[in-house]
């Protein structure tokens, strides 16, 4: 529930797991899966995704394909 204008930490989480959701479909679209990509517990009610469990080879390709797009 959004407050005068700040949100709440469950707002928060659920918007952290929405982003987390989106980036993922597109990452998958890209060819890329990160297993552990996931929604995580707001920080000071951000909402935060959380990025880690890519395996480096994996972390190599994305950031020569995310650099070629971005040239």
């Amino acid at each position: 529930m959004v407050t005068k204008g700040k949100t709440t930490a469950d707002d928060a989480l659920k918007t952290g797991r929405l982003a987390a959701e989106r980036l993922a479909a597109a990452l998958k679209a890209a060819g890329f899966t990160l297993p552990s990509l996931t929604g995580d517990f707001p920080v000071m009610d951000r909402a935060m995704v959380q990025l880690g469990g890519l395996c480096a080879e994996d972390a190599f390709r994305l950031a020569q394909w995310v650099g070629e797009r971005t040239r």
